[in-house]
């Protein structure tokens, strides 16, 4: 059995939907949204002795755990997808230092479970201005977008026509092709820019260490968060279809 487990409620399943239709439907998935941030997480985390499945809402997202069952032994893979939020009202220092934590906690997904980060946002997604977007590797977005809310209405309004609301890998608004072939477009441009961000080089990395979440992080870092209050615009989900399939 998988787990995935969603900072959100409205946007990853959505999200998730047509991933879990076209590549997992022989696997059997359970889904958690915890609906808060990563530092709230980690909060739960330190309270229950870095116990995930203490941590997490089972019974909130109506998943029944057989009583003969030990959480720590029912999933084969954890994998977990959250913000970056940059603009968390606890600062730059408190959010880094957590997420350092957290990625070197969460860095295997048949152990603790593999952490996915999105810069800024989940909503990046959708932030292409046509597939393949040539420019893609060159967005990105302030802290100051973030702080003020700005950000999610301009993934939106930047997003070319078929991207608003995700309808360009929803299956139930475009037919499964179209779907599958904007999942591999997606997959080619966060994967590139991941390893452009990292190693300056915009193409596929030579194997998925070379852009592990801890590397794109560091990168971030160094190469925006700290010179200038942004971040490089890049969406993990893309970058876990790689890493699965590869």
């Amino acid at each position: 059995m998988i787990l995935f487990v969603f900072e959100g409620g409205a946007a990853e399943p959505k999200i998730f939907e047509s991933l879990n239709k076209l590549y997992f439907s022989q696997e059997e998935v359970k889904i958690v949204c915890c609906r808060h941030d990563l530092p709230t997480l980690y909060s739960h985390l330190v309270k229950n002795e870095y116990d995930l499945f203490r941590s997490l809402p089972f019974k909130e997202n109506g998943i029944v755990i057989p009583e003969d069952k030990r959480l720590d032994t029912l999933f084969s893979q954890i994998f977990l997808f959250f913000d970056y939020d940059f603009q968390h009202h606890g600062g730059l220092d408190y959010v880094n230092k957590i997420l350092n934590k957290m990625l070197d906690f969460f860095n295997d997904e048949t152990e603790n479970g593999k952490l996915y980060i999105n810069y800024p946002m989940v909503e990046s997604l959708k932030y292409t201005k046509q597939m393949p977007d040539n420019n893609f590797y060159n967005y990105i977005a302030t802290r100051d977008d973030c702080t003020n809310h700005r950000f999610k209405n301009m993934a939106e309004t930047f997003a070319y026509s078929k991207a608003k609301a995700y309808r360009f890998i929803d299956l139930n608004r475009t037919n499964e092709t179209e779907v599958v072939t904007n999942w591999e477009l997606l997959k080619d441009q966060n994967v590139k820019k991941a390893n452009y961000i990292v190693n300056n080089i915009i193409d596929f990395p030579s194997n998925k260490d070379a852009i592990s979440q801890e590397q794109i992080f560091d990168a971030q870092k160094t190469k925006f968060v700290n010179p200038s209050a942004s971040v490089s615009i890049l969406n993990s989900f893309p970058i876990f279809l790689y890493d699965y399939f590869k």
